[in-house]
């Protein structure tokens, strides 16, 4: 997301006098909108689109990064947990969840 200073760095005051006009200008281009206070950058407003769109992104490196680990994990020789002892655990679980 690329940001033009001109356009994306605008006053609170600003910001709060025209919502409606700031918001379907969010909406439409996707770029973010600094918002200052006393001439200092305070608030990054998006829209919901963009903002889903960087949590998803978040997610995606998030899991990426657990991926590349675990594949260097397996190349190092370290197979995980055993499916008998993962099940043995799951059962131990469920039984105390039974009882309580």
């Amino acid at each position: 997301m690329r940001m033009v200073l001109k356009e994306d760095v605008v006053s609170l005051t600003d910001f709060a006098r025209n919502t409606k006009q700031h918001a379907k200008e969010l909406a439409l281009g996707g770029r973010a909108r600094i918002l200052t206070q006393n001439g200092k950058a305070s608030v990054v407003v998006l829209s919901l689109d963009a903002f889903e769109q960087m949590a998803q992104d978040a997610e995606d490196y998030r899991m990426d990064l657990r991926l590349r680990a675990a594949l260097e994990a397996y190349a190092n020789g370290d197979r995980g947990t055993t499916a008998k002892t993962v099940m043995g655990r799951l059962r131990k679980g469920a039984r105390k969840r039974r009882t309580a």
